[in-house]
């Protein structure tokens, strides 16, 4: 994925990555390519979370990893429109408070500027039986 460039797609509204929760260590530098997304029209990068823990025991930079350089990209491309989202789309969830708290300290610009938001589905779940 970090050889894609989506430079020329000045019509990308959302961009969605589906991903193990489990996962979530290994992605910040494979995601070079949000570097390359061009700002007019993105408002919306879904992160799609399978395969989530039935709860979270260690602090969250140990499940989700380092994504500090993409809340700063984030922050300095696109959280300045209003419309601009950040999505963390789960399943059925058991420990929805805990997640939600790890997301925004994961994400502390994008939390501080309200671009956070929380959706539940099943197809999530359904996808990752």
């Amino acid at each position: 994925m970090k050889y894609f460039d989506l430079t020329a797609n000045v019509a990308l509204h959302q961009l969605t990555l589906r991903v193990a929760f489990p996962n979530l260590l290994l992605l910040p530098p494979e995601l070079e390519v949000l570097s390359t997304v061009s700002p007019p029209t993105f408002r919306e990068f879904v992160l799609e979370l399978g395969k989530l823990p039935s709860h979270f025991s260690c602090p969250s930079w140990q499940h989700w990893g380092d994504w500090d350089d993409i809340d700063k990209l984030f922050a300095e491309r696109f959280a300045e429109r209003e419309d601009f989202r950040l999505v963390i789309r789960t399943g059925k969830l058991y420990d929805r408070e805990t997640l939600q708290r790890h997301a925004k300290e994961r994400f502390p610009l994008l939390a501080e500027r309200g671009c956070i938001r929380f959706e539940t589905s099943h197809l999530v779940d359904q996808y990752w039986r």
